[in-house]
């Protein structure tokens, strides 16, 4: 925890992200990179009637965590958005935060 789900960017980038973004966010968020789990959401994206071809959509970052306040919230999506730019030619890079109440997660059957 916490899981970062990326859609609409290439395999390639995705793998170097999931080096990038635990070692970035781990600062901001306080917690140890190796909480952190990247994963690939393979989809397709539409324009027009017309399927975009993977990697270059417009990407959605999904960052499902338990709640730090708005100034952690506003400094990870900066962080995101600034290391997925460089993998994409996309003007609009959305991250999109997801809170997670405690009582709702568990690791191997034990809750938070």
């Amino acid at each position: 925890m916490p899981h970062l789900r990326i859609r609409s960017l290439s395999d390639k980038a995705v793998k170097d992200l999931s080096v990038s973004l635990p070692r970035e966010l781990a600062i901001i968020l306080s917690t140890p990179e190796n909480n952190f789990t990247v994963e690939k959401i393979a989809t397709t994206f539409y324009r027009a009637g017309e399927s975009v071809v993977e990697g270059e959509g417009d990407p959605l970052i999904e960052f499902l965590w338990f709640d730090r306040g708005t100034k952690v919230r506003d400094a990870a999506a900066k962080k995101v958005t600034e290391l997925v730019k460089s993998f994409t030619k996309s003007e609009f890079i959305a991250v999109v935060f997801t809170d997670l109440p405690r009582d709702h997660y568990f690791e191997n059957g034990t809750n938070f």
